[in-house]
């Protein structure tokens, strides 16, 4: 009897053991498989990261030969040729150039002095940007922008030094600090058109409405002119409250092929969308700021690239930022 109770404890025994050998090689072949795809993994990633910086370089010398073939920049240009399908080793490449110029910099409300606000239309200084803010906001299709109108001081006072509200509808440290969590505004120019879910008064909707058409370019001390031959339809819109919107359409239209080589011409040209004399902000035919946006994507991976390219008066571009997914 005895030795049949020692006969099934060994057994047991014997059964214990080859079932934890069993889940112990179970586990290692899963951690190996585990091993083997993180290492694929990385090795993917790297790899689109490194395509992604090849786009960056190929798409500076297309800003070098744009600029030697002309000195205006439009949707003629060689730059403006998006990438539909781009094929690599495993996967494909897409993207595009968009012109940053063509947008509104909400830097340009930070330049210069505050003047004292009244009915009529500013000429000149961050309150003619403000109130192009407030044009602009009108214009985006199926948006209703006029409850928003005023966030232009608020952005201001995000962007200058001082401590002072600029008018009614400004907001500074003293407005910040009691958030949860407390924080105090910038007192330098946006880095990112996304610093704007910070400034009081933005929420998501107006930020998701407003992103197509802005920009955060360096500088509070000069105004970046609108690229008047690559600005989309609300932006025009906003450079003035008398726009005749069918030469608007008309100028839009014939662009394309026949792009402005003089910015004055929106007001005195065969293709004027503005009376003669009308004051408007700054505005060009040719740009510096341009932003990369391109897509790669390996197997199953996927990497999204966001890079502000500047190309200067030498020609020479430079990379300013870029971001990977996030814009």
């Amino acid at each position: 009897m005895r030795h049949t109770a020692e006969r099934g404890i060994a057994l047991v025994t014997a059964l214990f053991v080859v079932a934890l050998a069993a889940i112990a090689a179970a586990a290692m072949v899963v951690a190996a498989n585990l091993a083997v795809h993180r290492g694929a993994n990385l090795i993917q990633s790297e790899g689109e990261l490194w395509y992604a910086v090849g786009i960056e370089s190929w798409v500076k010398n297309i800003l070098i030969a744009d600029r030697k073939l002309n000195q205006t920049d439009s949707f003629a240009d060689i730059w403006a040729r998006p990438v539909d399908f781009l094929p690599i080793d495993g996967g494909g490449i897409r993207g595009q150039v968009v012109d940053l110029q063509g947008r509104f910099n909400v830097n340009n409300i930070g330049v210069g002095q505050m003047t004292q606000n009244n009915n009529n239309a500013a000429t000149s200084g961050p309150l003619m940007y403000i109130q192009q803010l407030d044009r602009l906001l009108d214009s985006i299709p199926n948006f209703d922008g006029s409850k928003y109108h005023g966030i232009g001081y608020a952005i201001r006072d995000w962007i200058d030094a001082d401590d002072q509200r600029s008018g009614t509808d400004g907001a500074e440290d003293q407005d910040y600090l009691g958030q949860d969590p407390p924080y105090r505004t910038a007192n330098q120019g946006m880095s990112s058109v996304s610093e704007l879910m910070l400034v009081r008064g933005m929420t998501k909707e107006l930020y998701a409405a407003l992103q197509p058409y802005v920009a955060a370019l360096p500088g509070t001390t000069t105004v970046t002119a609108i690229n008047v031959n690559t600005a989309p339809e609300p932006v025009l819109m906003s450079l003035a409250s008398n726009v005749n919107r069918s030469a608007l359409e008309k100028f839009i239209a014939a662009r394309k092929v026949q792009p402005l080589s003089n910015a004055a011409d929106i007001a005195g040209g065969p293709l004027a969308f503005l009376p003669a004399g009308t004051a408007r902000p700054s505005t060009d035919v040719k740009s510096n700021y341009f932003e990369v946006q391109a897509e790669v994507y390996i197997g199953s991976g996927r990497l999204a690239l966001y890079s502000v390219i500047y190309r200067g008066g030498s020609g020479t571009p430079v990379v300013l930022s870029h971001s990977t997914n996030t814009e």
